[in-house]
């Protein structure tokens, strides 16, 4: 159950992040400065080239939400891709019930 809510996360924040970043401002050089990566890295996850792990998933979240703009780029990121965003805006509550499964083990 772990591993299915983690790789649930995982993809959806793969597929949201160029348009999250791009909504925000938010540089490729920018971003991967922030938290720890290269732009190259950053790239290649938008890319769907390489897998983000969950330290860097982690990572991209807390950027997001410690600048308060996770939720308002979501908002506005779904006025042009609903079907991605519904997914983001869902990542919080996730994020809320992987940590409810992590405790109780």
């Amino acid at each position: 159950m772990e591993e299915d809510i983690r790789e649930k996360m995982l993809s959806t924040l793969t597929q949201a992040l160029p348009y999250l970043r791009k909504e925000l401002g938010v540089s490729q050089t920018v971003l991967a400065q922030k938290v720890g990566m290269s732009r190259q890295m950053i790239s290649l996850i938008e890319r769907k080239e390489q897998p983000m792990t969950w330290t860097q998933f982690l990572a991209i979240v807390f950027f997001f939400k410690s600048n308060n703009d996770f939720e308002k780029g979501a908002k506005a990121v779904a006025k042009k891709h609903v079907n991605i965003v519904e997914q983001v805006l869902l990542l919080e509550s996730d994020m809320n019930l992987y940590e409810k499964e992590r405790i109780k083990k």
